[in-house]
């Protein structure tokens, strides 16, 4: 095995994930599916796995990412691209375009020259049509939707309708050729809280969502075993214990990343793989070179929530990370009334925004009403950025 940090594992680097495609696949019978799932969880690698194992399950598939379009032109030639991918490689696809008339193909996209503004949609709508009529069935993922819909929603009042009209035109595509064809469509930023935000929820509740979590613990384990063995590292149970300890929540890019430092820790074999080393290593990734790592935990607030929900959700953030313990949600409402003075506005966005930073990674829950930082390294790098 080898590592692969920041880039989507594939083939036998693959690890694990057995259960989640077992229910993916057995969902995929009825229904779309709607992945939810936070930034470095590996929702791409497990997205290219159930691509390339797709025939195995009587699907053809398409694979593209909506998050460098820029316009509803782009995300449609993503797909369009897909498809011609999935034609030079003289799989099903090859009759496909006989039933696509009124998109003039340049290359391998679509020529928009001279095309309405509008066009995406018809020559959206006749790609549906064609892999319909084709009678396979067809898995289409999209990845990163919600980046783009961001893009949109930064763009104003004519931006949030078109995000709007775009997300409702996607569930028509769906519904319109449902027996044939099924959709996952995945992001880092979860597209059902977009859609709370533009008071749209209809627009995506045909989808069945997917929670994608971290590794349990002895997935988590065994994947740094196998590591330890392909790179001849003496990784003892102790020291994989500890480090998983460190990280507080086994996301795989995380466990990649400590193993990867810890290994050049040992390189000049004066220091060997223990709980001090992994000690080490942890609080050198804490430091202003390694802020890319967590950087984005920050951001995608605001993408997400907007203000001035993004500056309430920091503020509970800002909160729970001064101890492993957590706060209640009591003590946060309390702590909260200076930026919103009304108690039952403030209890409910209270809700809003936990029940948020809970889905997206952030929080866990303790009982009924506790909640700390799930990824204790993420709880370590706000607090040294509050403090700085």
């Amino acid at each position: 095995m080898k590592l692969t940090i920041g880039n989507p594992v594939v083939g036998d680097d693959f690890f694990d994930r057995e259960l989640e495609q077992r229910q993916i696949w057995r969902k995929l019978e009825s229904n779309h599916l709607l992945m939810l799932a936070p930034r470095r969880i590996g929702k791409t690698s497990l997205i290219y796995r159930l691509c390339q194992d797709s025939q195995t399950h009587r699907f053809f598939s398409l694979h593209c990412s909506f998050a460098g379009c820029e316009d509803e032109r782009n995300c449609v030639q993503e797909l369009f691209k897909a498809l011609h991918i999935l034609h030079t490689t003289g799989q099903k696809a090859s009759k496909l375009f006989d039933g696509i008339k009124s998109i003039k193909i340049a290359g391998t996209g679509i020529d928009w020259t001279n095309e309405r503004s509008d066009s995406w949609r018809s020559a959206g709508e006749e790609i549906g049509t064609a892999l319909a009529a084709s009678e396979d069935n067809w898995l289409i993922c999209i990845d990163e939707l919600p980046v783009f819909i961001v893009k949109l929603l930064q763009q104003g009042e004519p931006g949030r309708q078109r995000a709007r009209t775009f997300l409702y035109w996607l569930r028509e595509l769906r519904q319109t050729h449902f027996q044939r064809i099924k959709w996952l469509l995945a992001g880092s930023i979860g597209l059902d809280t977009m859609a709370a935000r533009l008071l749209i929820g209809d627009a995506i509740n045909d989808l069945e969502p997917f929670k994608l979590d971290a590794f349990s613990q002895d997935s988590a384990s065994r994947l740094l075993a196998e590591l330890a063995h392909s790179y001849e590292l003496p990784l003892d149970s102790a020291t994989i214990e500890h480090l998983l300890k460190r990280i507080g929540w086994p996301v795989p890019y995380y466990l990649q990343l400590m193993f990867s430092h810890l290994r050049d820790a040992c390189l000049d074999e004066q220091t060997q793989p223990s709980p001090t080393a992994v000690d080490a290593v942890f609080n050198k990734l804490l430091g202003q070179s390694y802020r890319v790592h967590f950087d984005y935990w920050r951001q995608r607030l605001d993408d997400e929530l907007g203000q001035p929900e993004a500056g309430y959700a920091t503020r509970i953030l800002d909160l729970i990370c001064a101890t492993p313990e957590g706060m209640t949600s009591d003590a946060l409402a309390q702590a909260l009334q200076p930026q919103i003075a009304d108690p039952d506005v403030r209890g409910r966005m209270l809700r809003h925004l936990l029940q948020i930073l809970e889905n997206d990674g952030y929080l866990v829950r303790h009982g009924t009403d506790h909640y700390a930082y799930r990824l204790e390294w993420l709880r370590m790098y706000w607090l040294k950025e509050l403090r700085a």
